[in-house]
């Protein structure tokens, strides 16, 4: 029982630490959009080494009386480091010092009434090294505002504060500081110290819902402090009613909570109240200046720089970048950026503090040049083993190294200059990388080069030529591909495409006379290649009659030549007295002797494979 209840008792204290949010401060106010509609901000303040903010922040809607109506979650938008300013330029914070600020929004329907709203937030805890609070671990916040009822006001949007607060002040320091507010309506506003409100607790650091007002303050650690004196200060923390100035020079190391109220008047009505709660740290802020240029610039990547600043117990900043003959190189921020004109050498000096007693100057060389863009044009993708020639492109000088890296089975595997002849023997895919140095920058380009098997085109015939026209042939493909795979076989005769996706053609001659075939195949990456074959059909023997009689008997009718529609042809027929009577080119065998008297005619017929036939035909009715 006793190892269980340690074991709880541990865990308790394990949970109550990971609730421990160290909570610096926070406001809210909201904005009247119209009609029903208001938009929320509630802006909170964290010590870095704490516990991050909360994913959603829970807002709670009160009505006039207390009662308790919705609530709402406002998402974290993500948060902001608020800045270090000192008074004095020779004077530096601890590296320790560092707080985080965030803004959740949200819009809130709230419709009139007469009694309005409260928007409420609480959260705990805060850190235990506050200095002002008793047992401050055990304590959290509340940040609330009114929004008035129909009873004193239409409408309204509470007034906000202008700036951030300090994150630290020194110690034994002055500190003047602009605390004053702005309101969108142009009321009256007025200023004061006042009372942090308490929270949620250990056991419940995020109440769901908040708890309903009125809201209990914070307990001051009494007898030294209160809410007009809420932290060692000599004279007295004071602040403008009217302007909202406070006035403080801490005496005491250490935190402090302090709150700020600002009051909204209209017509010398009070429509509401927003507090600013947050906790000054005072610290002991060391004089010592040493100005330094951090190691933190990207050479080699163009001609603007980032400079880092290494300097310690700087507030003001003075750089000079090192460009001749100018005065117009310089930036008083502390990390600054510039873009030089040209590449080169720049002495670059870093003044911290400039113009004070305490003032540090640091000078170092830097080195501005370009990285070398290169780049080249990969040949279209090659089908087999061809030799390309490879140009350097980009953006270099030329006093720039150039190297190409062109890979194992390729002639050569690698070369230099700005161009390069290279066989790339294997198919597939290979990278090639060219490298371009210069000014001790480098730069790298890699683009694929691709080889693609060739194909070797064959087919074969059957039956073998010569063969008689009529009789079918079939040209069946025997390519070789080399690992690709055929996608089309382009079949051609005489130049005309007669088949273009089988492997195989079935053809019949029509005429007689030497075929040109030829097959053009076609891988499915694109590669082609053509095989041709000198195909001979004979249309038979040419035999001519001397005699046919067109007397309507059809017997004999036509002037019939055997076999010459085989062959392309041409026929002129002349009377005995030399007078051409007939001529025609790829004779159908259709000539009758029509108008002409019987009698004896001469021929002659002219085969376009160089065959000539002369003689004479006998006409009879």
């Amino acid at each position: 029982m006793l190892q269980r209840t340690t074991s709880a008792l541990a865990a308790l204290l394990v949970a109550l630490t990971m609730n421990a949010t160290h909570i610096v401060g926070g406001e809210i106010y909201y904005d009247h959009l119209g009609g029903d509609q208001y938009q929320v901000t509630l802006k909170l303040y964290r010590d870095c080494t704490g516990i991050p903010f909360d994913a959603n922040a829970l807002v709670g809607v009160f009505a006039g009386d207390g009662t308790y109506l919705f609530e709402q979650s406002l998402t974290f938008p993500g948060g902001s480091f608020v800045p270090i300013v000192l008074d004095s330029p020779c004077l530096t914070l601890p590296p320790n010092v560092c707080i985080e600020t965030t803004s959740y929004t949200g819009v809130f329907t709230l419709p009139p009434t007469p009694d309005g709203y409260h928007l409420t937030y609480q959260r705990c805890c805060r850190t235990s090294a506050i200095v002002n609070l008793p047992n401050p671990g055990d304590l959290g916040l509340t940040c609330t505002v009114r929004v008035p009822g129909q009873d004193v006001v239409s409408t309204n949007s509470s007034p906000r504060f202008t700036e951030l607060p300090p994150v630290a002040l020194c110690l034994d320091q002055p500190l003047v500081f602009d605390h004053s507010a702005t309101d969108p309506d142009g009321d009256v506003l007025e200023y004061s110290l006042c009372t942090p409100l308490n929270g949620g607790d250990m056991l419940t650091p995020t109440p769901d819902p908040p708890a309903a007002p009125p809201y209990v303050q914070l307990p001051w650690l009494a007898p030294t402090y209160s809410e007009n004196y809420p932290m060692d200060s000599d004279p007295a923390i004071s602040i403008d009613a009217n302007t909202g100035q406070l006035t403080v020079t801490p005496t005491l190391l250490g935190s402090f909570v302090v709150g700020v109220m600002v009051r909204e008047y209209r017509d010398g009505v009070l429509l509401t109240e927003s507090r600013r709660d947050f906790m000054f740290k005072v610290v002991a802020c060391d004089a010592t200046v040493t100005a330094g240029i951090s190691p933190q610039l990207e050479f080699c990547t163009g001609l603007t720089m980032n400079f880092g600043n290494s300097s310690s117990g700087g507030q003001t900043w003075s750089w000079d970048f090192g460009v001749p003959d100018t005065d117009a190189d310089t930036s008083n921020v502390i990390i600054p950026t510039w873009t030089y004109t040209e590449q080169g050498v720049y002495n670059v000096t870093l003044v911290a503090n400039p113009g004070t007693i305490c003032a540090d100057t640091i000078t170092a060389v830097l080195q501005v040049f370009i990285a070398p863009e290169p780049t080249f044009v990969p040949p279209p993708a090659m089908c087999g083993s061809t030799p390309v020639t490879l140009i350097a492109e980009g953006t270099f000088g030329p006093q720039a190294s150039l190297e190409w890296q062109l890979g194992t089975g390729t002639i050569p595997s690698s070369a230099t200059g700005g161009q390069v002849m290279a066989e790339f023997e294997a198919t597939g895919v290979h990278p090639v990388t060219l490298t371009a140095t210069e000014n001790g920058c480098i730069g790298t380009y890699t683009a694929d080069v691709t080889v693609y098997p060739q194909p070797e085109a064959y087919f074969s015939a059957f039956p073998l030529a010569p063969q008689l026209v009529g009789v079918p042939v079939a040209f069946t493909d025997g390519s070789a591909t080399h690992g690709g795979s055929i996608a089309t076989w382009a079949w051609m005769i005489n130049g005309i495409p007669v088949g273009t996706s089988a492997p195989v053609l079935d053809w019949t001659s029509t005429w007689p006379g030497t075929y040109v075939v030829s097959l053009t195949i076609t891988t499915i990456d694109g590669c082609t290649d053509t095989y041709t074959m000198t195909y001979v059909v004979d249309g038979g023997p040419i035999i001519i009659p001397n005699v046919f009689s067109p007397n309507g008997d059809d017997e004999n009718e036509a002037f019939h030549i055997v076999n010459v529609d085989h062959y392309n042809n041409e026929l002129k027929i002349y009377s005995r007295w030399g007078n051409m009577v007939y001529q025609t080119t790829n004779y159908k065998n259709d000539w009758k002797g029509s108008g002409l008297s019987e009698g004896t005619y001469y021929y002659v017929l002219h085969i376009t494979d160089d065959r000539e036939y002369a003689g004479h035909v006998t006409l009879l009715r």
